[in-house]
């Protein structure tokens, strides 16, 4: 497929002309990667934006001792980089897959430039921003205020507001219980002893990655401290 066709559907292009979208088509570097492969390390001198086309990428931080927290995941159609893609500056995080993904990169100066010609790309940027800004606050409070029972729950509720508000709702997850468990701040052992609490409360259920959630007001009322 042809990569301007592959744009059309990718949120960060949307509204933009047909002219742009093959200039972005010439100027990107679509590349795939291994699960578990580096994307980009944090620091490394990057001035470019990427977008994922298929696959998952994770971006972390890690502290000198090497604890890893997981900030977000990448899905298709979702860019990172965008804070430097107008500024030579160090990547922020680490950018790692986690199964095997195609990524498309594009230069910072041609953003730059695209930016100049096509105000609607500088638009669905700072939308892109805003998302990303709330889901980072989200985290921070999650992190700091609340309890791992509540974390599990509100990230659970979260993937669950993409699916139907019915009272008993199953989801599968895209990541490890590993994975999960550094995205919420935890050790697996603590992960699986609130899975397991949730589970004799009949909030949900676990069969390996699939979790059926019996009671979601239940776990609406967990995840904000009741």
């Amino acid at each position: 497929m042809e990569k301007s066709n592959r744009l059309d559907n990718i949120p960060l292009f949307q509204g933009l002309s047909k002219k742009l979208l093959e200039t972005i088509s010439k100027k990107a570097l679509v590349k795939t990667y291994r699960a578990g492969e580096a994307v980009v390390n944090e620091e490394d001198p990057v001035r470019s934006l990427s977008v994922v086309l298929d696959g998952q990428v994770k971006l972390s931080k890690s502290s000198t001792e090497g604890k890893e927290q997981t900030l977000t995941l990448l899905g298709p159609g979702d860019p990172f980089g965008l804070c430097t893609a107008f500024a030579s500056n160090d990547f922020p995080a680490n950018a790692e897959t986690l199964k095997k993904t195609t990524v498309l990169t594009i230069p910072g100066s041609a953003v730059e430039d695209m930016a100049r010609q096509e105000p609607m790309l500088l638009l669905n940027i700072i939308r892109v921003l805003s998302l990303r800004l709330k889901e980072t606050m989200s985290l921070v409070e999650s992190l700091a205020l609340k309890e791992i029972p509540q974390r599990v729950a509100s990230f659970l509720l979260h993937d669950l507001a993409r699916q139907d508000s019915g009272s008993q709702c199953s989801l599968e997850l895209s990541i490890t219980h590993r994975e999960l468990a550094k995205i919420i701040g935890a050790t697996p052992e603590a992960l699986s002893r609130a899975l397991r609490k949730m589970s004799e409360d009949g909030l949900l259920r676990v069969d390996g990655r699939k979790i059926t959630v019996h009671d979601r007001e239940a776990l609406k009322n967990l995840a904000e401290g009741g």
